[in-house]
Order: C-alpha cells, then structure tokens, then sequence
C-alpha cells in the first residue's frame, strides 16, 4: 500500500482501480463528448494549437481517437486486475499517466491555449481521488505529471505563437499547485485523525478499551472529533459487555488474559513478584442437584460478589469457567499471597449464602503459586502451577488452601481442559 490513505491500508489497489475503472469509462466518455460536440458544433470557435497545424477536423479526430485508446486501455486494465486479481504499484503509475495523458491530449487537439485552465480544472479531481485512495506517494507523482504535462502545453503552444503572454498560465499552474498541496495536506491530516480511530476500533475489536481518542490532537473539531467523542462515552460500556462474565460480575477469560499481559509487563520491567490464586467452589454439582441451576446461578453471582469485594484494588478477579475464579494479584510474593487466600477463605467460612436460604454455606478450595516476573512467560506456568496446587488442596479434603511449591505434584500427565505447565517458563526457579 502506498503511505497515509486509509482507504488503501483497507482495500488492495487493484479493488480500488476496478471500482475507478466505472467511474473512469463516465468520465472519459462524458468530458471527450461535451468537448468534441461543442468544437464541432462550432460552439467553441477558437482553434486549437493542433488545429492550426493540421486543421480542425482532423484535430477532433485526434482528440477523439485519444478518448477510445483511453477507453480501450481502461478496459485493458480492468480485464488484468480481474485475471492477476490484484494490481502493482507499477501498474497504478501506468493508469494515472494515461488519466493525465487523455486531459491533456484533449487540451491540445480541442481547446485554445487562453483556455488551458479548464484542464487544470480537471486534473483536480484526479489528484485528489489520488490522495485519498493511493497516498502520499502517488499524490505526488500526480502533481508531478500535472505540472510536466501542463508546462509542456504551454511551451508548445509558445512556440507555436499561440500564447503571447504565458506567465499568465505558469501562474495558473502555480496556484493549482499550491490549492493541491492544501487540499492534499487537509485529506492527510484527515486521514491520521481516520487512522486513530481506526486503530481504537481495532482494538477493541480485539477486546482492548485501553485505548481513548486524544481530543487535545484536533486543533479544529469537526465530525470526526464527535466520532472519537462519542468512542470514549461507549468504551467503558464495551468493556463491560465485552470482559465482563455477566453472571458473576468478575472479569471473563478474554479479560483475565488482555489485564494479565499488561499487568506482566509492567512486572517484567521492574522484576516485580506476583501470585495467581485458583479458586474452585466445593461439591458445586450437589448446589445444581439438589437445588437446580437457577439457584447455582445465584450461587455464582454471590461467590463472584465476595471475591471481588474481597481482593485489593489492584487484583484481577475473573470467573474462568463453570464454578472455577482466577484471582490475578500483581506485586505480591508468596506471603501476601496467602494472606489474599486466607481473606478469601475468610468470606467464604461460616458465612451463608442468601441464594441458599440463608442457612447453607459453600466452601471453596484454593491453589496459589508465586514468582518474581522475570518473562512474559510467568503468568501462564503461574496458572497453570496454581491450577495444580488446587488439585493438591481438593485432593487433601478440600476447603483448604495449598501454596505450589518445586516438586508438587497432583497429578501425572494431561488433564482434560487444564492448561499444561511449562516447567522453564520461571527462570528463578531453573536456575
């Protein structure tokens, strides 16, 4: 893709050139038309610089015969982008030459030279359609061959005597020039502003609302300032419909893992400890026998409630699945982590559950594993260690909390929808 078009980082250039291939065929068609049939006609009676070499007629007949070969070489194009199914920049080079090639062909067979201006006119649309959809680079290689192109008629028709004052169209060419490039810098700076939002879009698409639009940026506001606007009002409300578990009121998997991975880079920067706690509630199918899922629902949402009023500002609370937490506790050692796991426990024991009338309590197991943050490995062998350390815990009688410790072990090989351990994921612990 060429530089700073949004338009072109979404769709190929080949898509792009056969949609502008319709609008080229109208366009090619339309102007060559109109301008023929006036001259023609005799409605426009000045001749052109070709006219007075070779004659009227035969003159229309040139400009006429440049529209078909552009015709012709537009459906050459479109018939190779469909075949190859794409298109090279080369290839976009070519096009915008022959779009430059036709205006001008038709100024020369067609129109006076004290109208060349008309030209410029038309040669506008084709730099700006390029800045939007092809970038910085083919812009300029635009406005390069409008001023070549240009230039070139006005020398021609000089010497052919049919201009005595051409400074006056070199001044044309100059203002032209200078109106492309504002206009040309106007559609970047949209472009950016376009490439921002498009960015925040993205990802939040992936789940990250992290992300907010900068409105100290847009020294004018204008739609696409309302657009960022409005973006940063909806984002809180998309992160909870999207990394919320609406039952339980905690963070779901996808936002357990998008807050792990920030919160371990910035341990890893600065080698910071912490610890992941797997809770897991006790005999949870008894809760759904004897009392229906309905009220393990409820259950859930409860547990989720007590969990998040019981971790510190700073911890990661997520329901993972069924009736297993996550509790994600950044710049904790091994020591604060059962400290967390006590607390825990401490909501849980002798506490009742309301959903359960009041009378029944619901005991939980917990497995912990710490470790100082030394690669972006940490979290996922902290899980998974935590993971086995609550088997241990289940395993001893459950309603208890066991810390993972070098040789630990609950079970040997695979278990079915655990995550494995990566053994040499903690360096402080290989070495």
């Amino acid at each position: 893709m060429t530089e700073s078009s949004i338009l072109a980082a979404e769709l190929s250039v080949g898509e792009i050139l056969r949609w502008q291939g319709k609008f080229r065929r109208a366009f090619a068609g339309a102007v060559g038309f109109i301008a023929l049939s006036l001259k023609w006609t005799g409605l426009i009676a000045s001749d052109s610089v070709l006219a007075g070499r070779i004659g009227t007629q035969r003159a229309l007949l040139v400009a006429a015969a440049a529209v078909a070969a552009y015709l012709l070489f537009n459906e050459w194009v479109l018939k190779r982008v469909r075949s190859r199914g794409g298109a090279s920049h080369g290839l976009l080079r070519a096009v915008l030459i022959a779009d430059y090639a036709l205006i001008f062909t038709v100024l020369f067979a067609a129109t006076p030279p004290v109208e060349y201006a008309r030209g410029l006119i038309l040669t506008i649309f084709v730099v700006q359609f390029t800045r939007l959809y092809f970038g910085l680079r083919a812009t300029v290689l635009s406005l390069a061959a409008a001023a070549i192109g240009y230039t070139s008629l006005i020398v021609l028709a000089t010497s052919e005597g049919g201009l005595d004052n051409p400074a006056e169209q070199f001044w044309n060419l100059v203002i032209f020039l200078l109106g492309a490039l504002m206009l040309g810098g106007l559609h970047g700076q949209v472009s950016g502003r376009l490439n921002r939002v498009l960015q925040l879009f993205d990802r939040a698409q992936e789940g990250d609302f992290t992300g907010t639009y900068d409105e100290s940026l847009d020294k004018m506001p204008d739609p696409i300032t309302m657009i960022g606007r409005s973006y940063n009002r909806m984002r809180l409300r998309l992160q909870a419909i999207v990394l919320t578990d609406p039952l339980s009121g905690c963070y779901n998997r996808r936002g357990f893992d998008q807050l792990t991975v920030r919160e371990v880079s910035r341990a890893v920067r600065g080698r910071h400890p912490m610890s992941v706690l797997a809770i897991d509630v006790d005999h949870f199918k008894r809760v759904n026998d004897e009392f229906g899922h309905l009220t393990g629902d409820e259950v859930l949402r409860e547990m989720g409630e007590r969990l998040r009023e019981t971790a510190r500002a700073g911890d990661v609370v997520a329901r993972m699945g069924g009736e297993e937490f996550e509790i994600l506790a950044p710049d904790t050692n091994a020591a604060g982590a059962q400290i967390l796991a006590d607390r825990v426990q401490a909501a849980f024991r002798g506490k009742p559950f309301a959903s359960l009338g009041g009378t029944r309590q619901i005991s939980i197991s917990i497995g912990i594993a710490s470790a100082d943050a030394q690669n972006d490995q940490v979290a996922s062998a902290l899980i998974a260690r935590a993971d086995e350390a609550l088997y241990v815990a289940k395993r001893n009688g459950r309603d208890r909390t066991q810390l993972w410790e070098p040789g630990l072990r609950a079970f040997d090989g695979a278990v079915p929808g655990r995550r494995s351990i990566d053994m040499r994921a903690l360096t402080d612990e290989a070495n």
